[in-house]
């Protein structure tokens, strides 16, 4: 699987543990936009198969590209 390095770079896992969640950002230019969440009970129901990596990759391969990301990231992103 290739990913633009420039994406890589500004992906970001984040735990919420109040919600026993993970979620998936972008952060670029001092914003930062949510891209996808999974329940740590989804992570853990599925004992034949890595949820963790599927989800990530799903969550990848669906991203548009770079540039797409930054004009999102300007009308909708949240300042960090």
């Amino acid at each position: 699987m290739n990913i633009d390095h420039r994406i890589a770079a500004g992906l970001l896992l984040k735990e919420v543990p109040e919600k026993h969640m993970k979620e998936i950002h972008f952060q670029a230019n001092g914003k930062s936009i949510f891209l996808s969440s999974i329940t740590e009970e989804k992570l853990v129901s599925e004992d034949k198969f890595d949820m963790f990596q599927h989800w990530i990759e799903e969550t990848v391969i669906n991203l548009p590209s770079y540039e797409t990301l930054l004009k999102v990231l300007e009308t909708e992103g949240d300042v960090v």
